[in-house]
């Protein structure tokens, strides 16, 4: 028989569900789904969930119920009769099977009518009692985030207890409401939480993204935050009070308590939206927790680091608000690495006058400490090669040596991964700056070969044929990038290759739609290359190729 994660592997490749389309269907985190199809966690602890799981996945009864029976639970039984009604995805609704009974004249014994309504007052109040259970535990609802608060265990050895729940589920509306979270909710779970166990099976209950809960005593007051699938050796947050004497137990439950598990919720709910790719929902969920920042520096520290991460993910990223929020973080914790790898990162991106310098500051500072990540040397030889475009930036760099650095740099990402496409890429365009064919040919070659559909090798092909006046072989190139990636980019560089092919109407239309996406763009770009290709543009509309060799060798250095 096979395992549960193989059925589901099967069942989601063959309708085409990703791990997170399943996972927001069950209330669960993606690794949760991921775990069970890898086998590492066996199979959900209910049978609703592989319920859901079916219906989902559109299966056949048959195969509904196999799922079933490799997670451990029994089957439902044959189909309904094909005659019967189905509901909207096609399940047959829930129905009792018919029943012929002989007939028998009813009698006159009123013991038997007691017992009946006997039996009828019991199973109402039953069904009463059930759906009040039920309806007490709350449960996500479709595209909600939830939030559990479960009552803290009350050790002090006293009858009187404390609010713990109501204070803390407080604190978290009032900060919902004041952030504007859509489909964010703080709900009370009626039963305490006394262990990790316990919290999952209430996060896949309920489908809660997060659960609180704790304990306190005479002594301290523990608060834990757990959320579903956690992976084996994930330590979840917790906050620790301990307290000077029992007097300050008040205080601390009442005041201290909420605050700071609003802010440590609030993180993790920002985590949460980041790793489900929601970057406007995290960045307005950390905005919130930003109000009242934490005074603990590396409380501080992570609370930017996700600000800047969250930042540099969104679409478009905001690279000045990146580099403003992991500035903070380093400024909170100084050996904060990867603080340095992003930041260089978003200064390596945004390329404003001075950028490029302060990355390869950034990325020297990660690569003391991670020297075997072929990533941190690939970009800082990109780095370099951007420096050795512009030599105002660091006028004690030679161009010559920024060139060579970032080969450099390129041959050691190469040897740590050589399937790192970037850095054969990156090296190619360093060889078209030596005017080294015989070296960035095959650099984009292996790119191409690595990557077939690769917009970038395909566009700086067509870019080094032009600059070697061979724009029969640059064309098929230049087609080829547009086709793959028609940004400005590859417009700029086909519309030298058409110009050297005396298509002068072409190159035109194409310097034209650069210039226009540039300056919309990239301002700063725009200022640096658009007189330039300006001057371009009237002289080909005059008739003339405004490509020489003095030209050309200029741009080779751009």
């Amino acid at each position: 028989m096979r395992t549960f994660g193989e059925l589901l592997k099967e069942y989601m490749d063959r309708t085409g569900i990703s791990d997170a389309e399943l996972a927001r269907t069950l209330g669960v985190r993606r690794q949760t789904i991921f775990r069970w199809k890898e086998g590492s966690v066996a199979r959900p602890r209910h049978a609703e969930d592989v319920l859901r799981c079916a219906q989902r996945l559109r299966l056949a009864p048959e195969e509904r119920d196999e799922l079933l029976m490799a997670a451990g639970f029994p089957p439902q039984g044959p189909p309904a009769s094909p005659t019967r009604a189905t509901g909207q995805d096609g399940v047959p609704p829930s129905q009792l099977p018919e029943q012929h009974y002989p007939f028998r004249r009813p009698t006159r014994n009123v013991g038997f009518w007691v017992a009946v309504v006997a039996t009828v007052v019991a199973v109402i109040a039953l069904f009463v009692f059930g759906w009040v259970r039920r309806a007490s535990y709350p449960m996500a609802r479709e595209g909600e985030t939830l939030l559990l608060v479960a009552p803290f265990a009350n050790y002090t050895g006293g009858s009187q207890g404390y609010n713990v729940a109501g204070r803390v589920q407080e604190a978290l509306t009032r900060e919902i409401d004041a952030g504007r979270l859509p489909g964010v909710r703080a709900a009370r779970w009626p039963r305490e939480i006394r262990d990790s166990e316990a919290a999952e099976a209430a996060l896949e209950r309920s489908g809660a993204a997060l659960a609180i809960w704790g304990e306190y005593d005479s002594g301290r007051v523990l608060a834990h935050l757990s959320r579903p699938g956690a992976s084996p050796g994930v330590v979840e947050p917790r906050l620790e009070k301990l307290l000077p004497s029992p007097a300050d137990l008040s205080a601390t439950i009442n005041t201290a308590l909420p605050e700071e598990v609003r802010y440590v919720a609030l993180l993790s709910l920002g985590q949460l939206f980041a790793d489900r790719e929601e970057y406007g929902r995290a960045r307005a969920t950390l905005g919130q927790v930003l109000a009242r920042p934490p005074a603990d520096p590396q409380a501080a520290a992570s609370l930017y680091f996700l600000l800047g991460y969250v930042a540099q993910m969104g679409q478009p990223p905001d690279l000045d608000g990146t580099i403003e929020a992991y500035s903070q973080a380093l400024a909170a914790q100084p050996a904060l690495v990867s603080a340095n790898y992003n930041r260089g990162l978003a200064y390596l991106r945004r390329g404003r006058s001075g950028d490029y310098t302060r990355a390869v500051d950034d990325l020297n500072r990660a690569i003391a400490s991670l020297s075997g990540d072929a990533g941190l040397f690939t970009n800082r030889g990109a780095a370099y090669l951007h420096l050795a475009g512009a030599p105002a930036e660091a006028p004690e760099l030679q161009p010559e040596e920024a060139v060579a650095r970032a080969i450099q740099d390129f041959d050691r990402a190469i040897a740590l991964d050589p399937g790192m496409v970037q850095a054969y890429f990156n090296r190619g365009l360093a060889y078209v700056r030596k005017d080294d064919k015989g070296r960035w040919l095959p650099d984009f070659e292996h790119v191409l070969s690595l990557e077939r559909d690769h917009a970038g090798a395909a566009n700086a092909l067509c870019w080094a044929f032009a600059l070697e006046r061979a724009p029969e072989i640059a064309l098929p190139y230049c087609e080829r990038a547009v086709v793959l990636d028609p940004t400005g980019a590859s417009r700029d560089s086909r519309a030298v290759a058409y110009a050297e092919a005396g298509r002068y109407s072409e190159a035109v239309a194409d310097l034209e739609g650069y210039l226009s996406e540039l300056k919309a763009q990239d301002q700063d770009a725009y200022q640096r290359h658009g007189p330039a290709r300006q001057e371009w543009v009237r002289a080909l509309k005059g008739g003339q190729d405004p490509f020489d060799q003095a030209t050309l060798d200029r741009l080779r250095l751009e």
